[in-house]
């Protein structure tokens, strides 16, 4: 029984001498540090990576030789601290394979407790990798790395080749500030990376990822497409005294113009309506004046002339921002926020505004501005156009409002 027993204690010797490569230089000086102190050890912690694995392997095989169970079972709670991936040598060879060429056989997608907070340009379809949880840093200059493996099926696969595709899978993560393995996933969890991280796909660095967002705002960076054939590593980065955790999904993408035609689709307001609203709006002391305000017809982003004019539903102030260029502004930093007010919006809230696309209709190109009423009344500056309808040296030119005016042409 005896003999069984030590037997059952050394059976992951193996596996952890294959771990230890996927440990950083670091890492690997942290582990010599540790069993020189704890276990007694004299293992030198100078030299290239390898030199470093083949001492610490040297120093496993000893211990078994002499049946050292107590030094064993001490090395082997150090380098558990480091979430080195021993398991995945116990019973199997490695594999190699992170999103194959040749198909994976069809697995039930991980368990997971975790959701990331909605956004319009994706739709999460599954999860295709357990969460991964990173080192954690001690120091500021302290730099570490980890390794997210998956795979995916033919019915995975097949959404990502077809013709024309909108299915991606890309790399989620986010800080033990708003993920725990305990999370309860009530609150969808922010987007966000080590302030200094780099990701490398087979190797190769993925490039023109934005990861970086806002400084200290969590959630203003889009989660990067890792592509449809490549190993995916997280490496070198710094992860500023805070857990990370990451996770692969599969996602259906939205197009910037797709986003927009659903907009004004399900979500146009008629210029009556907007009238109606602003009327409601006024106050009734008859001292109180309300004067004319000055409102540009020009997008506070992208400064060319709106096309698709655009507010929340929540903002009180008539002055929109152009659709196509809110979305494709959002689609690279995600802050949400309202170019005019600066208030942050729910996009499920956005409407188009057909009353602003009454006067960009009615006025020419040339117009850059207009005065608008309380009433809803409007006027250019020169007077030449208005809701009323004088446009001088041309006749009268009478702006017709009803019920229904969606149809509005936007080309």
């Amino acid at each position: 029984m005896a003999a069984s027993h030590s037997a059952d204690v050394w059976f992951e010797l193996n596996a952890t001498c294959k771990a230890l490569p996927y440990g950083t230089v670091a890492d690997l000086k942290h582990i010599i540090i540790s069993i020189n102190n704890e276990c007694g050890g004299h293992i030198i912690r100078s030299g290239k990576k390898q030199d470093l694995i083949d001492r610490l392997c040297t120093q496993f095989g000893a211990w078994k030789s002499n049946n050292n169970v107590a030094k064993w079972t001490t090395t082997k709670a150090i380098i558990g601290q480091l979430k080195l991936p021993v398991s995945s040598f116990v019973l199997r060879k490695p594999s190699h394979r992170f999103l194959p060429i040749v198909p994976m056989a069809s697995l039930p997608p991980p368990p997971h407790r975790y959701r990331f907070k909605q956004s319009p340009f994706f739709t999460i379809d599954q999860v295709v990798s357990p969460v991964l949880e990173c080192p954690e840093s001690y120091t500021p200059t302290d730099r570490r790395e980890c390794t997210l493996r998956f795979g995916l099926n033919n019915e995975q696969l097949a959404k990502i080749r077809a013709s024309n595709s909108m299915y991606q899978v890309r790399l989620f993560c986010t800080s033990s500030k708003f993920y725990s393995p305990g999370y309860n996933g009530n609150v969808g969890c922010l987007v966000e990376f080590p302030a200094t991280c780099e990701i490398y796909v087979n190797n190769v660095q993925l490039k023109g990822a934005l990861l970086k967002g806002i400084k200290k705002r969590p959630g203003t960076a889009p989660p990067p497409d890792l592509g449809t054939s490549r190993r995916t590593t997280l490496g070198q980065g710094q992860l500023e005294l805070k857990k990370y955790y990451l996770v692969a999904q599969l996602v259906k993408t939205q197009s910037v113009s797709a986003l927009v035609d659903q907009l004004r689709i399900s979500r146009f307001v008629s210029s009556a309506e907007i009238r109606r609203q602003m009327v409601a709006a006024t106050p009734d002391d008859d001292d109180i004046i309300a004067g004319s305000l000055k409102m540009s017809l020009r997008c506070p982003l992208s400064f060319m002339r709106i096309g698709m004019p655009c507010r929340s539903s929540r903002c009180t102030h008539s002055q929109c921002f152009d659709a196509n260029s809110w979305y494709a502004v959002m689609q690279q930093t995600t802050t949400w926020l309202c170019p005019v007010c600066e208030n942050t919006l729910d996009w499920r809230e956005l409407i188009i505004d057909g009353f602003f696309a009454e006067i960009l209709k009615t006025t020419p190109d040339s117009v850059d501005d207009v005065l608008v009423e309380s009433d809803g009344q409007w006027r250019t500056a020169d007077g030449r156009y208005s809701s009323s309808g004088a446009a001088a040296g041309a006749g009268m030119y009478e702006v017709i409002s009803d019920e229904d005016d969606s149809d509005i042409d936007f080309d």
